[in-house]
């Protein structure tokens, strides 16, 4: 598996952490629940337009890899739009 790829599937650990932090805010109370959620949203959409931009520059490159990395990225960008719906409604 090429180093681009790995740095896309890491990206995608940065994003649930981000996540873990978006659900820890919802559990929550108090003033400190604005600050993890914004960290978490941060933290989250940091790592989905990393994976992306990793997965894109691996389909570039790497044409053995190339519908793995675009279905990585297809999965990057559904999650960025369900974080995005997300934020807007809590």
């Amino acid at each position: 598996m090429p180093w681009l790829l790995r740095f896309a599937i890491g990206s995608l650990v940065v994003f649930v952490i981000g996540a873990l932090m978006i659900a820890w805010a919802c559990m929550s109370t108090g003033w400190e629940t604005l600050s993890w959620f914004a960290w978490g949203c941060l933290t989250a959409g940091i790592g989905l337009i990393g994976s992306s931009l990793f997965s894109v520059v691996s389909a570039v490159i790497h044409r053995a890899w190339r519908r793995f990395s675009l279905a990585l990225m297809s999965v990057s960008v559904l999650l960025f739009l369900a974080l995005l719906i997300f934020a807007k409604f809590a």
